[in-house]
């Protein structure tokens, strides 16, 4: 016989072993397995992974929920998933049943990022444990007090930085949105603007690392197993998580040390370090981590929404337009403030809508079931993956007629399914589907609503947003409005467009309010600098 044929024959027989031996393993954890769900035919362990794109996973997720209804099951590499397409399922599952089916899955490319062995780093990949609950804790009431403090004016400060930046360097707007949201954070933790260009970069860097798009190790799981001298993603992760836990505690450090000299003005760290006693935060690692993280999930959560409203209102310059004229009748002239949020409602409406038309996490945050579970005639086993797919819930035709065209008027009219009043507190993106549910809902939803209230009311009040002319060509460059990162949090792939001064005294006004703010910010930090040398001559 020939040697092909034999080494054909022997192939055959090895994967007919290999899919026996599986199968065989499959019957033998039947209990372990989704029942009475549907779904794609899986093959035994692999699932359907094979035919899982990395990029815009949540299409084909939508797909299938298409096909099988508003829940069903699949499997990757030997684990649990249920996906969830309908808010109602989503309700019983993730906040009625919330005491089981709030834990974390783990994420293979972070070391022990659950923190079920001590490690106290990542607060929204937690495990529902001590750890989490404390952190959650200690966040919450850190936020709380800078919301009712309305953020000590940190937001609109930013805002006028950036608003002169797009001045000067309109072409640069991509990169100045991120710092510009890494700049509050920054101030908002460290009361430091200048770290921002050390904290964004550290902001993707973790992200890519979560992210089924980011290592392979996430999508191979096997692959992270390996011994680590020959790992290279471990290795090239160990360096990545090292260096990010050593810069937060640095934070930490410089802020002790200039509040032993009395040079340290109000932050997130120095609340922690005049506090730490009464805290049940367990020492300077933990609060660090915790604080660090507060940062980096402020900038997630306002980039996405943001770099999608630039498309939004390039796209619909009617809206754009409908929202400069309520900005100039509420504000006579000057830049929008939070204080004017309530008399604000289409400009809302059109954020809303921009996150719903451009969800910023559109296949969700996986949960994970702590205990076996019946949901009707289904049985969902422990360790299952709940993943509740945010795109599916924001494309409903029913709640949202006309899902796929950017319609701001759902949240402004009656007669529309998502119409709420009063139009002085509604619409609000706080809520939304997007920010997640039950106990792990972000707490950083009024973070999210102010900031991108002020910063895309200072850009309608100061410039007409327009696609560029090429000076090539003298055609439009393409703002497309399909084309993102895959990663678990979303923003668009980099466009060109165009920020047109409103009028010539507006861009004068934007100018000198960037100056006066620049110049008053600069002397309430010598004043108390000032003062702080004072009182330590006399000690």
């Amino acid at each position: 016989m020939h040697s092909f044929t034999l080494y054909a024959i022997g192939i055959a027989l090895f994967g007919w072993a290999l899919y026996s031996f599986t199968q065989a393993i499959s019957r033998r954890n039947a209990k372990y397995n989704p029942r009475g769900l549907p779904g794609p035919t899986l093959i035994p362990w692999v699932g359907r992974i094979h035919d899982l794109p990395i990029e815009y996973m949540w299409l084909k997720f939508k797909e299938w929920a298409d096909i099988y209804g508003p829940i069903y099951r699949t499997k990757m590499l030997g684990a649990n998933f249920i996906i969830i397409s309908d808010e109602s399922v989503a309700e019983d599952i993730l906040v009625r049943r919330g005491k089981i089916n709030s834990d974390r899955p783990e994420i293979r490319s972070l070391f022990d990022a659950k923190s079920t062995h001590g490690s106290m780093e990542y607060l929204p990949l937690m495990g529902r444990n001590q750890y989490w609950a404390r952190q959650r804790k200690f966040t919450h009431s850190q936020l709380t007090e800078a919301t009712n403090a309305r953020y000590y004016g940190i937001m609109e400060f930013e805002v006028k930085r950036w608003l002169n930046l797009l001045v000067h360097e309109p072409d640069n707007f991509y990169f100045s949105l991120e710092d510009m949201a890494s700049k509050i954070m920054s101030q908002l933790v460290w009361d430091d603007h200048t770290v921002s260009t050390a904290l964004t970069p550290s902001a993707w860097g973790l992200l890519t690392q979560m992210s089924p798009a980011g290592p392979i190790t996430n999508v191979l799981t096997p692959l992270w197993d390996l011994p680590f001298y020959m790992n290279p993603w471990k290795i090239a992760e160990r360096k990545r998580h090292d260096e990010q836990q050593a810069w937060f505690m640095e934070r930490l450090v410089a802020i002790r040390r200039k509040m032993e000299k009395g040079k340290q003005r109000p932050c997130v760290t120095r609340t922690y370090l005049e506090t730490a006693a009464k805290s049940n935060i367990s020492g300077d690692y933990e609060a660090s981590c915790v604080i660090g993280m507060m940062a980096l999930v402020g900038i997630f959560t306002v980039v996405g929404p943001l770099s999608y409203f630039l498309v939004s209102m390039v796209h619909h310059p009617q809206w754009q337009k409908k929202c400069q004229e309520e900005i100039d009748r509420v504000c006579e002239g000057r830049l929008p403030v939070l204080e004017d949020m309530p008399n604000l409602p289409v400009l809302r409406a059109c954020i809303k809508e921009t996150m719903r038309w451009r969800p910023n996490v559109p296949t969700g945050v996986a949960h994970e079931s702590e205990a076996d579970d019946w949901y009707g005639d289904y049985f969902i086993p422990k360790g299952s993956r709940l993943l509740p797919l945010d795109y599916a819930f924001l494309r409903n035709p029913v709640k949202y007629p006309d899902p796929e065209t950017f319609r701001p008027e759902r949240w402004l009219e009656s007669g529309w399914p998502t119409f709420q009043e009063p139009l002085t507190k509604y619409p609000s993106i706080k809520g939304m589907t997007s920010f997640g549910w039950g106990q792990r809902q972000c707490l950083g939803m009024s973070l999210t609503q102010d900031e991108t209230v002020v910063a895309c009311g200072g850009l309608l009040w100061a410039f007409n947003l327009k696609k560029k002319i090429d000076p090539k060509t003298g055609k439009e460059l393409p703002v497309p409005t399909d084309k993102s990162n895959s990663l678990l949090i979303v923003k668009p792939d980099p466009f060109m467009m165009a920020f047109e001064p409103r009028s010539e005294a507006r861009k004068e006004q934007v100018i000198s309010e960037w100056n006066v703010a620049q110049a008053k910010d600069t002397a309430e930090r010598a004043a108390f600098l000032r003062n702080a040398e004072k009182k330590e001559a006399l000690i």
